[in-house]
């Protein structure tokens, strides 16, 4: 495949064998901060509760480590694993004024016929930006 016979890749290994002791050669940088198992703790916390923060999920993870990770290095074991950051839809809550001033209407037009039904125009309501984006699709 690369124009090399066996015997030479043989003898390579033999030398490189001889020299350290293994065949694999040290990968060169920095080593990471986070093991296996950091890494699993940090998915196995998100797993179980989806709505932490990735603050809130070192805070948990790491709580009697010497060093613990950053944000952003378990931001980034998140994402490698596939768990994209989401926000959650914003649902208006009915207070218990909102609930009784709705209940009040219902029962007011309750006998309405269906010409009076046709009196009204209905819309819908839409958000327009002029300018720019507030970042929510």
């Amino acid at each position: 495949m690369f124009g090399v016979t066996e015997a030479c890749i043989s003898q390579f290994l033999k030398r490189r064998k001889a020299q350290d002791g293994n065949t694999k050669s040290q990968r060169t940088g920095r080593s990471r901060v986070t093991d296996l198992n950091d890494n699993r703790n940090i998915l196995k916390t998100s797993r179980t509760n989806p709505r932490l923060t990735v603050p809130a999920i070192r805070r948990e993870v790491c709580l009697n480590s010497p060093s613990p990770p950053s944000v952003s290095t378990v931001k980034r074991r998140l994402n490698a694993a596939g768990i994209m950051r989401r926000r959650p839809v914003k649902k208006p809550l009915i207070s218990e004024k909102n609930r009784v001033a709705r209940v009040k209407w219902a029962k007011e037009h309750l006998n309405w016929t269906r010409q009076d039904w046709n009196k009204i125009l209905w819309s819908d309501e839409s958000k327009f930006l002029l300018f720019g984006s507030d970042g929510i699709q």
